[in-house]
């Protein structure tokens, strides 16, 4: 009889082991485990040009900065990795990652490039793309071209 009491104790223990085994997998979803679909949903990319074309720049030798927003807005719950590339390379720059909560909502990236600006250049242009390797999306910003001070 004192096996059986026993028994009866033990069962609702091993219920609520059995049961924190869905929450768990939840909680690894949102975190962007792999293998386990997030909540997350990813609704819009875009890239924003920060410096309007046409502006003159120095062409010395030294590097002009280009300024890009990359924004992403998302619905539900998870974790969403970005990384960056600049022109034709396929070097990653600048990896991050936005947590979203519950409901929609729109996160922003400033990313700030060093193009090259080589003497007697005419001008300085370039592009960046921004990539959700998660969510197998990416997109690409306007070609960005500086002519050089004369």
């Amino acid at each position: 009889m004192r096996r059986r009491h026993l028994m009866l104790l033990a069962a609702p223990l091993l219920a609520s082991s059995v049961a924190l085994a869905p929450a768990h997998v939840a909680q690894a979803g949102s975190s962007g485990t792999s293998g386990v679909k997030q909540a997350v949903k990813v609704t819009k990319v875009e890239v924003v040009t920060l410096l309007q074309p046409g502006e003159t720049v120095e062409c010395n030798g030294t590097p002009v900065a280009m300024a890009f927003d990359g924004k992403i807005t998302a619905t539900g719950p998870g974790t969403v990795r970005y990384h960056w590339t600049v022109n034709t390379s396929r070097t990653r720059v600048s990896p991050g990652s936005f947590a979203f909560g519950a409901g929609t909502s729109t996160k922003v990236d400033l990313q700030v490039v060093d193009m090259p600006a080589p003497r007697n250049a005419k001008a300085v242009t370039g592009y960046v793309t921004l990539h959700l390797p998660d969510q197998k999306k990416s997109v690409r910003s306007e070609q960005v071209t500086f002519p050089c001070k004369k």
